[in-house]
């Protein structure tokens, strides 16, 4: 009987035109192709008349459903996204905007609109249906969260560095003095230890390794454990947790770290807003004392859509108070930047198991206190360390499975500073592939 609604309700417009549109032929006969399950005459036909100037919502509406019918449903969305300004579409467009989310498998954000059609639909039918999959969702969730409160990853990649060792341009010259190829590895899971989802306590984790063929003092390792709340507060979701991690840098211990994570994050509409607070306290290993100290992070997130493409707008504001270098000869180097980036990433989604994405950042770090470096000759340098960076990357992925994927990167970075010696320019590629358990 519900199948039988939904496709009532799928189908309905498409079925009762207006009578000044029937005496189109087009029309009549999109609407006959319908009828008789020939979607993609349908669909030609339909967009044939919206090409000649007819810009109606019924007829927005009819391509949504023909789209559906033929399964593109994230092409489907557009247009019924279209329709939430119109009070009269509205609550239908709303609800099949959520069909077309579940069948791609996002079932969050079908939920999110099934919970408005649900609680403020004009009609008794739609807000039965849309309470009705609301149910279904929520008890396939405990059904998942009873049979696995457990979540992993897995990817294996393998890369090339242009520039390993980060060295100014000028000490390059043509040669290959810095490139090496490398490879990683990257493991995260967690444990749902009470409640599920949006509330409740998890214990999550990661291991990352990096291992160059030739640059063994460039192997980086790291690894963290974390307990983590979660839970609704006023509309928001909010996560509070703290975290070790330690990080080794050519088999030699950096630094070991706790960290503190307070963040909200809610949605409006088809958006969504996002702030984090982080502060760390570091501990350096035997020779990186000078790393001994408080990073405070902040972060602010906008997502949105933007035509077919979801946008993410950021800011992430970091403060450093390190312990810093002073040597001997009293040299001293400045560990404690402040530093401001600014960042946007577009994704977009050909088909469903392809993702396709494009991001840029732009950070300024400007170092507290004053450098002191001696030079060969003697003589005493004194600046204050600033530096511009501008990173941007490419990425795609390929889900074979909903388990199995296919990865690739591109990274180019290119960083300027007030000293010339630490200006440089690299990029990375990398190919991987991940499981997720």
């Amino acid at each position: 009987m519900r199948k039988r609604l939904i496709g009532i309700v799928l189908a309905g417009a498409a079925l009762a035109a207006a009578p000044g549109l029937w005496a189109q032929e087009k029309w009549r006969q999109g609407v006959s192709a319908f009828k008789g399950g020939d979607y993609r005459r349908a669909l030609g036909l339909f967009e044939r008349e919206l090409q000649s100037g007819n810009e109606s919502a019924k007829l927005k509406y009819n391509i949504g459903v023909t789209l559906m019918k033929l399964g593109r449903y994230r092409e489907a969305g557009i247009y019924f996204q279209m329709l939430l300004s119109d009070p009269e579409w509205r609550d239908i467009a709303r609800f099949n905007l959520a069909l077309a989310a579940e069948r791609q498998n996002l079932k969050m954000i079908a939920a999110k609109h099934y919970r408005k059609v649900s609680g403020s639909a004009g009609s008794q039918k739609l807000r039965r249906l849309a309470a009705d999959r609301l149910n279904a969702l929520a008890a396939d969730g405990r059904e998942v969260a009873a049979s696995r409160r457990w979540l992993g990853t897995a990817s294996l990649s393998a890369g090339y560095d242009d520039n390993a060792y980060a060295l100014q341009n000028a000490l390059l010259g043509d040669s290959s003095a810095s490139a090496d190829s490398f490879t990683e590895l990257f493991a995260w899971g967690q444990y749902q230890l009470s409640g599920a989802g949006a509330d409740g306590w998890r214990l999550h984790g990661y291991g990352f390794g990096r291992r160059y063929s030739d640059f063994d003092s460039l192997n980086l390792a790291s690894a963290s454990v974390a307990l983590s709340r979660d839970r609704r507060w006023l509309g928001w979701q909010v996560e509070a947790g703290a975290a070790a991690e330690v990080v080794y840098l050519g088999g030699e211990q950096v630094t070991r770290q706790a960290q503190f994570t307070a963040r909200l994050q809610r949605e409006f509409g088809q958006t969504s807003l996002s702030f984090s607070y982080i502060p760390s306290y570091y501990t350096g290993g035997d020779g990186y004392s000078y790393l001994d100290g408080w990073r405070q992070r902040f972060e602010a997130a906008w997502q949105y859509p933007l035509f077919s493409m979801a946008a993410r707008t950021y800011y992430r504001y970091d403060a450093n108070d390190r312990e810093d270098l002073l040597r001997d000869q009293g040299d001293f180097y400045s560990y404690s930047p402040v530093r401001h980036s600014f960042g946007g990433v577009l994704e977009w989604r050909p088909v469903p198991a392809w993702s396709l994405s494009a991001g840029v950042e732009y950070r300024r770090s400007t170092y507290d206190g004053s450098n002191r470096v001696t030079d060969p000759d003697g003589n005493l340098l004194s600046y204050r360390r600033e530096s511009e960076r501008i990173k941007s990357w490419f990425a795609t992925r390929f889900r074979f499975t909903p388990s199995f994927s296919l990865s690739g990167k591109l990274v180019v970075i290119d960083n300027e500073e007030n000293r010339e010696l630490y200006t440089y320019d690299k990029s990375e590629a990398t190919l991987g592939i991940s499981y997720i358990f």
